[in-house]
């Protein structure tokens, strides 16, 4: 992630992952731990039959986790934002960016017609469609707690995007573009777990 990384340089304002996620990765993170202990315990009274299987099955639960849940994240700087998904980074300067939107999730489309997601970020789904009532209670819970939902992380997108557009938008040299490369930490957890999971069959 370096080379994402380097292209935003200002403050680190805020980072954003919706709090369903993150309570399922560790959720999901605290089974791992208890079926590894499991493990262990047989290995040690001398049961070994299928230790590579839970092994693999253990290792495959933390790198879900980790990858799909607790790894991606929305980091927004005083000249952009950073979109952490799950296989793929992606930095988009406030120089790249033409709107901001949360259809589906936080979205922010560039001045090339592109549209970079935020995995960490849903859209809030509404399971019927609310009455100016409810429009104005949702914008009082807002201005209480904010909470991490696409459409609070995208009014702090559209915050901080004028505030950088008021101080004049300097950004240093190579900050104009947007930035994505290969989560290779990511990709080598999946790609692990996968190997492990092809032991445990032909083993």
């Amino acid at each position: 992630m370096a080379a994402t990384d380097a292209t935003l340089r200002g403050e680190v304002l805020g980072t954003y992952r919706a709090l369903p996620a993150r309570v399922l990765g560790w959720v999901m993170v605290g089974c791992a731990g208890v079926l590894a202990a499991l493990t262990v315990w047989d290995l040690l009274s001398g049961h070994r039959d299928g230790a590579v299987g839970a092994v693999a099955f253990v290792v495959g639960i933390a790198a879900a986790a980790w990858v799909l849940f607790l790894r991606p994240r929305a980091v927004l700087h005083e000249d952009g934002v950073l979109l952490v998904n799950v296989v793929r980074d992606t930095a988009v300067p406030f120089a790249a960016v033409d709107e901001v939107t949360h259809q589906w999730a936080l979205e922010l489309h560039d001045t090339e017609g592109r549209r970079h997601s935020a995995w960490a970020v849903p859209a809030k789904r509404e399971r019927s469609r609310p009455t100016p009532v409810d429009d104005f209670a949702q914008t009082t819970r807002r201005r209480g707690d904010g909470g991490t939902s696409a459409q609070t992380v995208a009014d702090e997108v559209q915050r901080a995007l004028q505030r950088w557009r008021l101080d004049g938008g300097q950004l240093e040299e190579g900050a104009t573009t947007v930035t994505s490369t290969p989560a290779r930490p990511a990709l080598a957890a999946l790609a692990l777990a996968v190997l492990l999971a092809v032991l445990a069959v032909l083993l």
